[in-house]
This record gives structure tokens, sequence and C-alpha cells, in this order.
């Protein structure tokens, strides 16, 4: 397993597109995959930001897709939709392809370089948390709270 300093570095790389090309001027960015006995039961793009709480507990934000303003047609999410997630971690390899994690729960997760929709998602995000107050984006950014 990698030590958490490693594990939350590569995170961090992933999460921020640091060491991916940018794809057709798109800042990169990281999803996640979740299997369960090999299918496929979960995906999203992850926000940029991640937290360590302990040895083997991972705090991220998965981002589904969200809506447009009616007015000035900018991205719009809901913080309630796109709230933080526990990953529990049983183990963690670096591969080529990003990070592999086993859970606790048995399931499988794959955190990877962000792709078609999901890369597009993760431009509407990082619009709309732009939009936000300081104070609020700081909080989302901590991922302490919902």
């Amino acid at each position: 397993m990698l030590t958490s300093s490693h594990l939350i570095a590569a995170l961090l790389d992933l999460l921020t597109g640091r060491k991916q090309p940018e794809v057709d001027g798109q800042l990169p960015g990281a999803e996640l995959v979740v299997t369960d006995g090999g299918t496929e039961v979960f995906r999203a793009a992850l926000a940029r930001h991640a937290r360590l709480e302990h040895e083997g507990l991972i705090w991220i934000r998965p981002v589904l897709p969200g809506g447009r303003d009616p007015d000035s047609q900018l991205p719009v999410f809901d913080p309630v939709v796109a709230r933080r997630r526990a990953l529990q971690i049983s183990s963690a390899e670096l591969t080529d392809a990003g990070l592999d994690l086993e859970l606790v729960t048995g399931q499988h997760a794959s955190i990877q370089p962000a792709q078609g929709d999901q890369l597009a998602i993760l431009q509407d995000f990082d619009t709309w948390m732009a939009t936000l107050p300081a104070d609020e984006r700081r909080d989302l950014e901590g991922l302490r709270h919902d």
C-alpha cells in the first residue's frame, strides 16, 4: 500500500491535472470509477480537492451533472447533490492509469484522468466554484461539511 503522503500526493496530482496534457484546451482533472465484482456501479468527475483524514480514509467530492442559471447561462450545482464522500481504503496502488483502490466494502475504485462527459462536467463545476464567495468556496474545498 502507498504511504499516506504518497497517496494524497498522487491523488492531488490527478485531481488538479498535474502531469496530464490538456484535452482540447481544457484543464485536465480526474474521475472516479467504482466497480463491484467487475461491474461498473458508479462513475463521476471529481472536484479538485481531497482530504486525508487518517490512514485509509480519504474525502473526495464526486460531481454529477448540474444545471444552468436561466439568466446568465452559467453552470450551477447543488452542494447537497455534489456532497463529499469518504473512501475507506484497504489498499492503494499507483498505476500508469491512475490510482487503484481496494475499498473495505470489497468494491474497487479507480481514480483516473477525466475524459469526455466527465471532463465537461468538471469544467462546469470549476466555473461554478469560481462564482462562489471565497468563504463558501473554502468550506467546500475543505471537505469538512457540505
